[in-house]
């Protein structure tokens, strides 16, 4: 199966991963033909992409490290969440903000209690994968902020467990990053999903995001979710001490230690782990004002972030969990005696998550070849590129 963007779909193609609404329902099962109709509605809906079956690879199955039926309930349960606060604060607006906080304790039990449950499944199956394979959200607005919260906090958690995370602090670190947007709830929708770029004014705005979060989860969250809590304070501080809401630094180290024993005006490493797990997740996704970056694009923009923005050694070991190109990802060989040819990634070497094997498609002129499999952890001289969108067509139609 391949992940192809709207544009690149027609009539025929068969779906080979079922489509889910906002709330968790099947809009369209495994195996439906898709029809100009079909593919005219998913856009409306806010799809920018879908999984077909399409002759290119059918017999491969890109790796989940969360499964679908998990990940799909727990956007649900992480929007059922976020309309009790926005509920809850809207209702006393901006005047009543201590009284909407004190609402939020006895309004928001049974979905904080599904949250926990949630975070317990989800590090249960995360701490069985080897490494990512990439953001799994299809839409680009509406679910963007629950979805995104779910990516987040599945790579936070593969974050953690290559740093040897233990169990408890792991939970923490979930349970944080599932909450970090919380704060969310109280900026208007059309600032959200504005598709061009945020004025001073509304940048001020998300800029409250999470410090509200903080607020609220206080209320909500036991009283030993210290990490968590901090989670959702400081995702957006930077190395540099130039983020916000209070400017914090780092020192882009990491020592192990997950607990609140530090220099006060240093960022908790929890949050830190959080933080490359927003940028990656937003990066890896489609938004309303720029399509999602292909993966060596987002290893080289991770790489420029850190030292300033995110810490540089959660970076480093963040990337080696991270492929250049995931099962699925269409290539082309640049460089050896096979230069040119392209294909599909079949397999990511855990070890060696940047040398991936490589079913070989297409001859330098584009014709189709009888497909074979090359190991570019062996043949050390083969280096990889993505294709374009014009040249995944040729893979295609080919």
């Amino acid at each position: 199966m391949r992940k192809l963007y709207m544009e690149q779909l027609e009539p025929g193609l068969a779906l080979a991963r079922a489509i889910y609404n906002d709330r968790g329902d099947v809009l369209l099962a495994r195996g439906v033909m898709l029809t100009s109709r079909y593919i005219s509605a998913l856009e409306a809906l806010g799809f920018y992409a879908v999984y077909v079956s399409d002759g290119i690879g059918d017999d491969l199955d890109p790796p989940e490290v969360l499964s679908e039926q998990l990940r799909v309930a727990t956007y649900k349960h992480v929007r059922e969440l976020f309309d009790v606060v926005q509920n809850v604060t809207s209702l006393h607006g901006k005047a009543g903000r201590q009284d909407a906080l004190t609402q939020l304790s006895t309004s928001t039990g049974p979905q904080v209690a599904q949250l926990y449950r949630d975070v317990e499944k989800i590090v249960d199956e995360v701490m069985t994968a080897d490494t990512l394979s990439g953001v799994a959200s299809l839409k680009s607005h509406d679910s963007y902020t629950f979805e995104h919260s779910v990516e987040v906090t599945v790579v936070g958690v593969m974050l953690g467990k290559r740093l040897y995370l233990p169990p408890q602090e792991l939970h923490q670190l979930a349970l944080g990053c599932l909450c970090h947007d919380i704060g969310k709830a109280d900026i208007p929708t059309e600032i959200l999903s504005k598709p061009g770029r945020l004025s001073e004014e509304e940048f001020a705005v998300v800029m409250e995001h999470p410090r509200a979060g903080y607020e609220a989860v206080q209320q909500f969250l036991r009283s030993s979710d210290n990490i968590a809590r901090h989670v959702v304070w400081q995702h957006h501080e930077r190395q540099d001490g130039n983020g916000y809401p209070r400017g914090l630094h780092g020192n882009n180290s990491f020592g192990g230690t997950m607990d609140l024993r530090f220099d006060k005006s240093l960022i908790l490493p929890s949050a830190e782990i959080a933080a490359v797990a927003d940028v990656y997740a937003a990066l890896a996704s489609d938004r309303p004002y720029r399509r999602a970056l292909k993966p060596p694009q987002i290893i080289a923009t991770l790489r420029n972030m850190s030292g300033s923005h995110l810490n540089r050694e959660l970076v480093r070991r963040f990337l080696s969990i991270l492929p250049t190109y995931p099962v699925g990802s269409e290539v082309m060989i640049i460089s050896g005696s096979l230069q040119g040819h392209r294909g599909v990634v079949t397999e990511v070497n855990p070890i060696e998550v940047h040398r991936p094997k490589v079913r070989v498609m297409l001859d330098p002129e584009g014709r189709k070849l009888t497909p074979f499999e090359v190991d570019t952890k062996v043949d050390r001289q083969i280096e990889l590129a993505t294709t374009s969108y014009s040249e995944e067509a040729q893979l295609i139609s080919a």
